[in-house]
């Protein structure tokens, strides 16, 4: 029998109120046996007086960004019965998670009052979870969302300088690999998907009149997101996008739950998540709105007005022209889901990076005029000011580090984030726009010719790959904007 070395680490979770104070999981350790793929762990356990509990083990193979995989063959103290003091448990990996191996494993013990599990399904893939029966597309290129480097504002040291802003992908629920699309969208691929869909209970997609081996234009977000679900259905897996929101926000006591108390907590703001770890800690300020000194969360927002949580997320996006959004798509996306999804600004950086870590460009820190490829290895004019050149073309020009094409130029890309505007600027609300990555063949600050078209140039100086962003509106199309799709490993 093989042995892999898991390096776990350890992650408590509370439990959903039932009896005067919740189950409190502490002192959560773990460790591997010597040799072997038997797991031990250890916790305390805190009850009501004569209480037990209901206790499950959840395994992350990705530093607890997802928990996908239930820990079913244990012994010790686990399931029904279980009372309250310090507790030992035997997890033996070979049965849930064989022939698999990671260095950033994390164990979460969830503790209910009663004789029935609390619930939770797990998050993320790739374990025993649940998800789509189907497959993604085969030409899919896996990319590993491991570090994340952005050149920004350090609070620390005020200046800018390249930051460490890995934790963007834990916030927007990217799991540790995920799979991307090697070029953009194609005319053909479009075709093939939108013609099942319109026999499938699908409305309002457009087919491209030529079908070919050029990029997909010409059309809105919204026809891109219904399309992107088309191509999950298609592909036997679960759609992503809905028209019904999900009212949940952050899990900002980590215990895979949704509470409904009152109390606020701001995740990574200085003045409240002291350690920057993006969940309440004990001994960590929160605003404590019912004045009893214990953190009761409100996680959601109630956007239907109807003073409770709903879940959401039942009716796929498949009909009519538009989603009623609000000023955020987040909501409306099931992070969860098998299915393919547009790109969120964090993937976008990681992607267009092509593995290079601390540079200006994918090539390294000289402009895209000094750098005497980028007219052979690029379709998008080497200077701000430049004529636009022709296009979109097909991609015929070489790959990056990750095995993808055009992440920069020929056509910008759609990407999943969509906010409003005017939100965090002092000017209140503005309009709801989607950000556009990559630039175009039109020019690295352009994505379309007409400036009264609704999509603004870039108005700041390119110095690096990740100033190449665009606003846009969601329901025009551009002849310079495509896209292409992700799916969660």
């Amino acid at each position: 029998m093989k042995t892999r070395l898991l390096l776990l680490s350890i992650l408590s979770a509370l439990a959903l109120p039932a009896y005067a104070a919740k189950p409190l999981v502490s002192d959560v350790n773990a460790s591997q046996q010597a040799g072997t793929k038997l797991v031990d762990i250890v916790y305390n356990l805190a009850l009501d007086p004569g209480q037990s509990a209901f206790v499950e083990i959840w395994f992350s193979p990705d530093n607890g960004l997802n928990f996908p995989i239930r820990c079913t063959d244990v012994n010790g103290s686990v399931d029904s019965n279980v009372t309250a003091g310090n507790k030992t448990a035997t997890w033996n990996a070979e049965t849930d998670w064989n022939q698999q191996f990671t260095a950033n494993g994390k164990i979460r013990v969830i503790a209910t009052y009663g004789d029935q599990p609390s619930g939770f399904s797990g998050s993320g893939s790739g374990g025993n979870a649940g998800g789509g029966a189907g497959q993604a597309d085969a030409s899919l290129k896996t990319v590993f969302m491991d570090v994340l480097w952005y050149w920004g504002w350090n609070t620390n040291s005020a200046t800018n300088e390249w930051v460490d802003e890995t934790q963007w992908f834990q916030m927007d629920k990217i799991n540790s690999s995920i799979r991307v699309d090697p070029t953009e969208i194609t005319n053909d691929k479009w075709n093939e998907v939108a013609e099942w869909a319109l026999n499938n209970n699908y409305s309002g997609l457009t087919l491209a009149s030529d079908s070919n081996a050029s990029p997909r234009t010409n059309v809105t977000f919204w026809e891109v997101i219904k399309w992107c679900n088309a191509r999950s259905e298609k592909d036997g897996l679960s759609p992503a996008y809905f028209t019904d929101p999900n009212e949940a926000t952050a899990d900002v006591n980590g215990n895979g739950i949704v509470d409904t108390g009152v109390d606020f907590f701001s995740p990574y703001a200085p003045g409240q998540d002291t350690n920057m770890n993006g969940v309440w800690d004990t001994g960590e300020n929160f605003t404590d709105n019912n004045g009893n000194n214990t953190f009761e969360p409100k996680e959601y927002d109630d956007l239907n007005n109807n003073g409770q949580y709903d879940s959401g997320l039942t009716n796929p996006f498949r009909q009519g022209a538009n989603i009623s959004i609000g000023d955020s798509l987040h909501n409306h996306v099931d992070t969860n889901s098998s299915g393919y999804r547009l790109p969120t600004h964090a993937v976008y950086y990681k992607l267009a990076s092509g593995g290079s870590n601390k540079t200006n460009w994918p090539w390294g820190n000289l402009s895209p005029h000094e750098y005497v490829s980028f007219t052979t290895e690029f379709q998008a004019p080497a200077g701000e000011n430049d004529p636009p050149l022709s296009g979109p073309t097909e991609a015929n020009r070489p790959a990056n580090g990750y095995d993808l094409k055009d992440l920069i130029g020929n056509v910008a890309e759609f990407s999943e984030s969509v906010y409003d505007t005017g939100a965090g600027g002092g000017g209140g609300v503005g309009t709801v726009k989607v950000q556009i990555f990559g630039g175009s063949y039109i020019g690295l600050k352009k994505v379309h010719a007409n400036p009264s078209s609704g999509f603004e140039d870039n108005s700041m100086s390119v110095e690096r790959y990740t100033d190449l962003w665009n606003n846009g509106p969601l329901d025009t199309g551009s002849p310079a904007v495509g896209f292409r799709c992700f799916v969660n490993n």
